[in-house]
């Protein structure tokens, strides 16, 4: 046959397969317009492979946890004060947005006094973080940021005389930490408290532009006080940076007080119910005793004690930055729902596939399903050492010292790593939903916008990611000479073992599989890297030693990446360990072997730059992952499931439980078209436009 002929006949078949009615159409066809969501979602569901409910228990941490939270909810849809009362949440106004706010915090501050059960109390606080950002922020600044920096840095006496009025809210708090010309260097915050000697007094005073407290959530608007760091002048010498509780506003009038200007940020990306604000102060002036002064303090005659070391100014960051993993399950938690939930939904192709069974769009959301549940249970492990150290604070400094330093090198690096993770979840739950994503009513946007903060609020993640590295790099230096490091550095006491395999036992993909193997793989990489940086480092020299750290900044913080996955990846299978005895602790190994698949993978270039792996090694970590992804898949929905989170907190159509996503979707758009007439601005300006009179000489034209 004629090459040519053959040729032609191949673009007619192309032609024809092109115009021919593909079953996707033949679904949606007028007389045939069954949704087939539902049905899809119910066929997900019952090939689980684990009981959801036993999952959800493990989530939750125990059944009497979920009862309360399924409460928790119910209260929360039948609460005038609590749920939205009509529209859409995303076309509130700033003001209304805020009104809100504060309207369900007043009520949930009146059921905390009313609610007798515990559980019932944490579960309503889950449940309306879940329910509105805005709300948790608050919450958050006030509880979080306030409350935590008196308890780790005021004294008893100081604790007894503000944790009631705080804990019931006859005192509003924020945490005026960064300013407009200032954020992640601590060091170099322009606020000043100076000690007037005569009066018994420190001022207060912000001297430039620059030193304007910025972004301080509930300033704009609320905060009655807020808890100040500033550098601290005794007789004109600067003692560095200490807190101070500083009066903003009246609590009766909620007028400002003398000396003190707030002002609101003004619109913001989202979280447009927390009035973060700014404060400027002129010449304040407090009580000595409003100094927090467990660490640092200033005597009534005017002696000062520094506190026993600087990071102590900093412990009240750690917690914060722990609670990233918090925060990041109720955005991803969420975000994922809606998008697995849409995948297993929607249906596109030449034979009308779901388009969640696509290798390309599986292998894009199941890693971050896997990583939500990473999250919760190395929550728990983080914060119960965190609560030890916490504890020690009050009863034993000594050991709060010592804890001190590998729990600050942890946050940081946790908070730089995971968060940058958490943005590359979300950022591919919006494209697995396509267009639709795009529509606030469908929530990812918001959701998006609500988390992109989160990588530079807390301290920036590059510089984190440095902190965590200087940490590494000292900790070497103290295995180096001889000193025993503890905590997550702990295998750099044994750096020189660690480095006299160069090339990986790897053999049998299975081993791949291995918890033990892979943790090996990265201590490896961690000695590695920490070793060739420290000797650089080391040879620049203290005149040097600045212009070197920059040359080999991104290197740094890949140590620190690496260190930080590492050390997730060990407190998760520590954490599931609890959870052998339960149905579900195949599962969560199964997404723990995931993740360290996706670990090796994303530092797969170091391995192969440094010859530890070789590319047959690569092709297996590779093809194992889109196996892994492929096989978590099946039990998509029913994973999103567990998380128990229903729709009027979703609040997206198109992520609906029942799967019946359409006439959903169509309804939320409806329901917000006010009118179908034309709008002012169109008789205003598309009117005359469309009306313009033709010259004279023009024939022809639009008869429309």
């Amino acid at each position: 046959m004629d090459p040519n002929s053959t040729t032609a006949v191949a673009r007619l078949h192309a032609v024809q397969n092109h115009l021919s009615i593909q079953p996707c159409f033949q679904r949606h066809a007028i007389h045939n317009d069954q949704p087939t969501g539902p049905a899809d979602l119910a066929r997900e569901r019952a090939n689980s492979s684990f009981k959801v409910e036993d999952m959800t228990e493990v989530i939750l941490r125990g059944k009497e946890n979920v009862e309360a939270l399924s409460l928790a909810y119910q209260m929360i849809q039948r609460d005038p004060d609590l749920r939205m009362r009509e529209g859409h949440h995303y076309d509130l106004t700033r003001a209304e947005d805020r009104e809100q706010t504060m309207r369900q915090i007043a009520r949930t501050i009146e059921l905390k006094k009313q609610i007798k059960d515990p559980r019932l109390r944490q579960a309503l606080f889950m449940a309306m973080a879940f329910y509105s950002e805005s709300y948790s922020m608050r919450m958050y600044v006030h509880d979080m940021l306030f409350k935590q920096a008196l308890m780790l840095f005021g004294t008893s006496e100081q604790q007894d005389k503000w944790m009631d009025d705080i804990e019931n809210w006859r005192v509003i708090g924020c945490f005026a930490m960064t300013e407009l010309g200032h954020s992640s260097n601590l060091r170099g915050l322009e606020t000043t408290s100076t000690f007037d000697r005569a009066a018994n007094e420190f001022v207060i005073h912000s001297p430039t532009l620059t030193s304007t407290k910025w972004w301080i959530g509930m300033s704009g608007e609320t905060a009655t006080h807020t808890v100040a760091i500033c550098q601290t002048v005794v007789d004109g010498e600067n003692h560095g940076i200490n807190w101070f509780i500083v009066p903003l506003r009246d609590p009766k009038t909620g007028r400002l007080l003398p000396g003190v200007t707030c002002g609101d940020i003004g619109h913001k990306s989202s979280r447009q119910g927390l009035d973060n604000g700014w404060i400027q102060f002129t010449s304040v002036r407090i009580p000595r005793e409003n100094m927090l002064m467990k660490w640092a303090s200033m005597s009534p005659e005017g002696e000062f004690t520094p506190s026993p070391n600087p990071i102590l100014s900093y412990a009240t960051l750690i917690p914060e930055r722990f609670t990233i993993l918090s925060g990041s399950q109720v955005v991803l938690g969420q975000t994922l729902t809606i998008a697995i939930r849409y995948g297993a939904v929607r249906r596109q192709g030449n034979h009308d596939e779901q388009i969640l069974d696509y290798q390309t769009h599986y292998t894009s959301l199941m890693p971050g399903l896997s990583f939500i549940y990473m999250l919760n249970i190395v929550d728990r492990e983080l914060f119960e050492k965190w609560d030890e150290v916490a504890e020690y604070a009050q009863t034993d400094a000594g050991a709060f010292m010592r804890e001190i330093p590998d729990q600050h090198g942890v946050s940081a690096g946790f908070k730089g790593a995971l968060a940058w993770y958490a943005t590359d979840v979300l950022e591919s739950c919006r494209r697995a939903c396509g267009g639709h994503a795009y529509s606030s009513y469908n929530s990812i946007a918001g959701l998006i916008g609500d988390y992109g903060v989160v990588t530079t609020g807390g301290g920036d993640n590059v510089v984190l990611m440095q902190q965590s590295a200087r940490y590494l790099i000292t900790a070497l230096k103290w295995a180096q000479e001889g000193q025993e490091v503890v905590g997550s550095v702990s295998y750099l006491n044994d750096y020189k073992k660690i480095l006299s395999n160069p090339k990986t036992s790897f053999q049998d993909p299975r081993d791949l599989l291995s918890h033990e193997f892979v943790i090996d793989a990265l201590t490896w990489a961690c000695a590695k890297k920490a070793t060739d940086l420290a000797a650089i480092l080391a040879e620049a020299g203290k005149s040097n030693f600045d212009q070197a750290w920059n040359t080999n900044q991104t290197e740094l913080v890949r140590l620190a990446d690496v260190h930080a996955w590492r050390y997730f990846l060990i407190l998760y299978q520590r954490g599931i360990d609890r959870e052998k005895h339960t149905s579900v602790y195949g599962m969560l190994r199964k997404m723990g072997q995931l993740m360290s698949t996706f670990a090796l993978r994303k530092h797969l270039d170091l391995f192969l730059e440094e010859g530890y792996f070789d590319g047959t090694h690569a092709k297996h970590i590779r093809q194992l992952f889109l196996d892994q992804c492929k096989d978590l898949r099946q039990d998509a929905v029913p994973l999103v499931d567990a998380w128990v989170i229903p729709d009027f907190v979703i609040k997206a159509p198109i992520g609906k439980y029942d799967g019946n996503i359409y006439p959903a979707y169509f309804g939320t758009v409806n329901a917000a078209q006010k009118s179908f007439e034309p709008p002012a601005y169109w008789h205003k300006y598309a009117a005359p436009l469309l009306n313009a009179p033709r010259p004279s000489d023009e024939k022809k034209g639009c008869k429309c």
